[in-house]
């Protein structure tokens, strides 16, 4: 790197990979071992936090002592390459890393990993993921010592076997044995896994508890149903699917009896959606904690709590757009619950729920960082008359038949009034075809109109 490429870099800013400092010293190497736990990265030594260059010094540094320091206070060692810059007032050196194979790597007993910008110190769980995914391990791969096979439900291990005949529609001839070794679930010498211990023992570990409660109205005061559920975790997704179908709405639609002779099923949520929230928070639930998940439900929404963060730089708009790495954070429950049908692609299911909701004309899924852990919030098609997301000043009164998707539309083509349908997709979580159809019934409700062509004409919201 000569001056020139440097002063590229400089121009760019700080960033996940890039980070500036005046002098070598311990903050250097905190920086360094956050870029080689998150894919390598370079730090310019020698440059202010706003990009100017300030120099080391007049003299040159020794640099095979700031080598020597990186090695002596990183573990595994740290050997970085190193390039020296000559200017007018000194030196600048860079430092650079890569993405190291054995991870995570420490300094002074503390992991670090690289967050945007900033250095961030490592929660216990996230060097514990860190150091499987280095060896291609994962919890639930691991041998779960408290366990024996005499714990071990020769009928759940049966149903499982049931469940897989009927989704590959052949026979599955194995004992019991070489079928749980088939899938991994037990290792040599008869040694379950924590897989196992979670699908098939006769009595449950405390972990796999889900606390469900049914509130009443919109807040904790009241409850009218509190379900605690500890089961082998096929048997909890059927539970808590049975619990919730109990105690949200259900209505009826006329079918036209050339179609059929019973009225066909109306739900305050798509049951299929419903399904694939509850898989999820079964599958991939941190399982290492003792915090049962929680399920929610109220009048206008289902809140869902698990242990466990999403994947990091994983949001809406890329769930919904598909432009995201699938990840299991237990890879062999995931295995068995595809394996019998419980899950369709890995990745999807998220996505599915966006579309279902989206199609039945509900608000978008709200997804969320909370206490260690992850919630899911799902709201019904409530009408309101003001925008939670959107604030905007028109229209100055909604009508109390108008949907929170309808306000959102209204409120973002208020404040843009340019906007295209495709953005409107975009900034709402919704798919094109539900903005479209939104955008129909508020003409229809003459609460907005469209002054000139599609291509250059811009939106218009009827005060009311």
């Amino acid at each position: 790197m000569d001056i020139k490429d440097l002063k590229k870099l400089i121009a760019i800013g700080e960033s996940a990979h890039v980070e500036f400092k005046e002098s070598f010293g311990d903050a250097v190497i905190e920086a360094l071992v956050a870029m080689a736990n998150a894919g390598g990265g370079k730090i310019l030594v020698g440059v202010r936090d706003n990009g100017t260059i300030c120099g080391i010094g007049p003299n040159k540094p020794n640099v095979a002592s700031w080598i020597n320091d990186i090695k002596m206070k990183t573990a595994p060692s740290l050997f970085p390459e190193l390039g020296v810059i000559d200017i007018d007032n000194g030196s600048v050196v860079v430092l650079s890393t890569k993405d190291v194979p054995v991870k995570p790597v420490s300094t002074k007993g503390k992991c670090y990993i690289r967050r945007g910008s900033s250095n961030h110190l490592m929660s216990i769980s996230e060097i514990a993921d860190m150091y499987l995914k280095t060896y291609n391990l994962s919890w639930d791969s691991l041998i779960d010592s408290d366990k024996t096979l005499a714990e071990l439900s020769s009928k759940k291990v049966e149903r499982f076997r049931q469940l897989l005949e009927k989704q590959a529609a052949v026979s599955v001839p194995e004992d019991s044995i070489t079928l749980l070794k088939k899938f991994s679930l037990m290792k040599n010498e008869r040694k379950l896994t924590f897989a196992a211990s979670l699908l098939f023992c006769l009595k449950p570990p405390p972990n796999t508890a889900i606390h469900a409660v049914r509130f009443k109205g919109v807040g904790k005061d009241e409850s009218i149903e509190d379900f605690y559920i500890q089961d082998d975790l096929v048997s909890e997704t059927d539970l808590l699917m049975a619990f919730i179908l109990r105690s949200i709405k259900k209505g009826v639609r006329k079918v036209s009896a050339l179609k059929q002779l019973t009225h066909e099923p109306v739900w305050e949520y798509p049951p299929d959606a419903l399904r694939e929230l509850v898989v999820n928070l079964v599958i991939h639930r941190d399982y290492r904690g003792a915090a049962p998940a929680c399920v929610f439900i109220f009048d206008d929404r289902i809140e869902m709590w698990n242990a466990g963060e999403m994947p990091r730089g994983l949001s809406l708009d890329k769930l919904q757009s598909g432009d995201y790495e699938p990840s299991a954070r237990n890879p062999l429950l995931t295995r068995v619950f595809k394996e019998i049908g419980l899950i369709e692609n890995l990745g999807s299911g998220l996505q599915k729920v966006c579309r279902l909701l989206a199609g039945a004309d509900l608000p978008p899924l709200l997804i969320e960082a909370l206490a260690s852990g992850t919630r899911i919030v799902i709201h019904s098609q409530n009408p309101v008359k003001y925008p939670v997301k959107y604030p905007v000043k028109y229209p100055v009164k909604y009508p109390e038949n108008i949907s929170r998707s309808e306000v959102a539309v209204l409120a973002l083509a208020g404040r843009q009034p340019r906007i295209t349908r495709g953005e409107l997709a975009q900034k709402t979580g919704l798919s094109l075809p539900a903005i479209k159809k939104i955008i129909i019934k508020l003409k229809a409700k003459q609460l907005l109109r469209r002054a000139g062509s599609d291509k250059n004409g811009r939106w218009e919201v009827i005060e009311q």
